[in-house]
């Protein structure tokens, strides 16, 4: 595929987010996708999710935590099977109420049309003190 198609694949996948079709988000992975989120364990979704099983359980366990999801995304860099997308992601935490308004970067590998990796980047500290009631910081 080209770097145009990758794009093109990838804008697909939020697309397909954005209208709660995760059927057609999941065929877009290869068997052994993989979704890397490092982040404080106390973030349910933070994690790394592995197949489309995996990514399945991530849309799950986030849809279970969080509502009012926006993701905004657009293309960043594109070089060969690497894509790189920049945006925005805003939800409410179900638990707590809190918001979460955070800077995404996602880093995309596609090999043979299918994606084999995404790794998220995201603002932890402010999903962390989204998901827990109260957050202690020390200077």
């Amino acid at each position: 595929m080209s770097e145009q198609d990758n794009v093109r694949l990838i804008e697909g996948i939020y697309s397909s987010f954005s209208r709660g079709d995760i059927a057609a988000v999941l065929e877009t992975l290869a068997q052994q996708a993989e979704l890397q989120f490092e982040a404080p364990r106390e973030i349910p979704w933070a994690g790394n999710w592995v197949g489309r099983g995996g990514w399945a359980g991530f849309f799950q366990t986030l849809g279970e935590n969080a509502d009012e999801i926006k993701v905004e995304m657009a293309p960043f860099a594109a070089q060969g099977g690497n894509v790189v997308m920049l945006g925005r992601y805003q939800a409410r935490v179900k638990a707590t109420g809190k918001r979460i308004d955070s800077p995404l970067v996602h880093l995309w590998t596609v090999e043979a049309g299918k994606v084999a990796r995404c790794i998220e980047l995201a603002n932890t500290a402010q999903e962390l003190g989204a998901v827990t009631k109260e957050l202690a910081v020390s200077r």
